[in-house]
């Protein structure tokens, strides 16, 4: 029974979301929209990819005139800054860029909101050092923004390295899952989910980003929506970066992730309750369940599952039938190590674990 409400919610829920997201968009999308931006790329020990950063910058298809890059560096101790000063000295540029050092590191959020200080036009976008953006990403995403309604866009994800092994496959399925939910609520209303690799803001909609916890993204929208704008994924504004290979390193991600997202949940959930929050209930309130109950229920219906299957072992054989087939045994596994994340992102919850600065996956 439990095992039946476990699967059978977030079943539905998708089902519904991926109807929703074959409507027509409910916002005035212009093609012709094109904004002053300043992208800003917050850097900690990035050695390894700051100048396939640079180049990815160097190849966006935007009018110069109308572009300025920050970097802010949160006191790398590696070559990060030497790197690019070197790059900037040879290479031309045909748009502005700035270079800002933070003494101490001090989170993603801060640094941003020090950047923020020096930004000087209407349209905000953010995109991680070893996040590279398709050439025309800006031109995709900025039309959704035209819409007064509409506070700010997120992207598409695509996988380097997709096809490295069974974990990095099962994300690739992972996410088109989650990215068709992510469509239905946009067209819906909006989405919280955001990434920090591909997110553009309007300027005229937010203060600073939200420092809170780390949550710089989701945060950050779910302010955005309580001043009741919206907030959209737009899955032509596309960006690749690497999925984690390792199971260790994926559940320390995805854990931290999910930590920050249960936390502007419950936020989100207090300024509903107070008529504060125009995200459709169902939208809301869906979230929550899968990302705070539903593993919880998961976990007892695990339980209950091994202590009958200790009775009568023939069903340890039945549950072993769909890890026959390679596709499902990937999917399997990738929403087994998502539940565990998710009672991890809990767990951290209860204790108050409010770190602003994580240790990175990889170097």
């Amino acid at each position: 029974m439990l095992f039946g409400v476990h699967l059978l919610v977030p079943l539905l829920y998708h089902l519904r979301m991926r109807q929703m997201s074959k409507k027509p968009w409910n916002v005035a999308v212009d093609q012709k929209y094109e904004p002053k931006v300043t992208l800003i790329v917050p850097t900690f020990n990035e050695g390894a990819f700051i100048l396939r950063k640079m180049e990815n910058l160097a190849n966006l298809d935007y009018p110069c005139e109308k572009l300025e890059v920050i970097i802010v560096d949160s006191a790398s101790t590696d070559d990060t800054v030497s790197l690019i000063n070197e790059h900037l000295k040879k290479a031309k540029f045909p748009f502005e860029i700035r270079v800002l050092e933070e003494s101490m590191r001090r989170g993603k959020a801060r640094a941003l909101n020090y950047a923020l200080e020096y930004a000087k036009n209407e349209v905000i976008a953010i995109s991680d050092a070893d996040a590279y953006w398709e050439p025309s990403a800006l031109r995709k995403a900025l039309p959704y923004l035209a819409d007064s309604r509409v506070g700010a866009v997120t992207g598409s994800e695509r996988f380097l390295n997709l096809g490295q092994n069974s974990l990095t496959q099962g994300e690739g399925l992972y996410r088109k899952v989650y990215n068709a939910i992510r469509m239905g609520e946009s067209k819906r209303h909006s989405t919280l989910i955001f990434q920090g690799e591909l997110s553009i803001f309007k300027r005229s909609v937010f203060q600073k980003f939200a420092e809170e916890r780390g949550s710089d993204d989701s945060g950050t929208v779910k302010r955005i929506i309580s001043e009741g704008r919206r907030t959209l994924f737009v899955p032509e504004a596309i960006f690749f970066d690497e999925a984690p290979s390792k199971w260790r390193d994926w559940i320390r991600v995805k854990s931290r992730r999910s930590l920050h997202l249960i936390w502007v949940l419950v936020d989100s959930l207090r300024l509903k309750m107070k008529n504060k929050f125009p995200q459709p209930s169902l939208i809301l309130v869906t979230n929550f369940y899968l990302h705070v109950i539903n593993p919880i229920v998961g976990l007892a219906a695990l339980i209950g599952f091994i202590w009958v299957g200790l009775l009568y072992p023939l069903i340890f054989l039945f549950a072993l039938l769909p890890f026959l087939i390679r596709r499902s045994r990937v999917m399997l596994f990738q929403y087994a190590l998502s539940q565990i994340a998710l009672i991890l992102a809990i767990l951290s919850y209860i204790k108050r674990d409010d770190k602003i600065v994580w240790k990175k996956w990889r170097n």
